[in-house]
């Protein structure tokens, strides 16, 4: 209840422009869809980068549905996550987490940002925001909320399923 009451006071802040971070909408030159992204000098990159994670979830996505059509968590996915663009956001630095899902895949936020003092703002190559976006998955498709042994489960199963696929 609390991620989806967030949820909808970032999308208000957003609308009426009361973030500190500004958002924008981009088209990827990767997939020409438009992904809200920070407005940033690398604005371009982070759309593109976003593009990248939601083909990459997507064919996982499609892998799992045509490979086990009836496991109950590929039915959650399929149920609640659309891989489209329109539910793709990059968090803010003032989001309370870094990358997170709502309502087990109606949305998925990502921080797409590196967030040390070093490499302040820089974008995350697309290898560990792959690992981030299989991890929001595997929130997508356990039943319990958090990081129980079941998450886990599917966590590494995700994994598995991704590895054989190449992503």
């Amino acid at each position: 209840m609390t991620s989806e009451i967030e949820y909808t006071f970032e999308k208000v802040k957003m609308l009426f422009g009361l973030s500190t971070y500004p958002i924008v909408e981009i088209r990827s030159n990767i997939d020409g869809k438009m992904y809200r992204v920070r407005d940033m000098p690398d604005k371009q990159r982070a759309a593109d980068l976003m593009a990248q994670i939601r083909l990459n979830m997507q064919k996982l996505k499609l892998h799992l549905e045509s490979k086990f059509p009836d496991k109950e968590q590929v039915k959650q996915l399929t149920r609640n996550f659309r891989a489209d663009a329109g539910s793709m956001f990059e968090s803010t630095p003032d989001a309370e987490y870094t990358s997170y899902s709502v309502n087990k895949g109606e949305a998925v936020h990502f921080c797409l940002r590196q967030r040390n003092d070093e490499n302040h703002e820089k974008l995350v190559d697309l290898d560990v925001m792959t690992f981030v976006a299989i991890h929001e998955m595997a929130h997508m498709i356990t039943k319990t909320i958090g990081h129980g042994p079941d998450f886990w489960n599917n966590f590494g199963w995700l994994l598995q399923e991704a590895e054989r696929i190449h992503i």
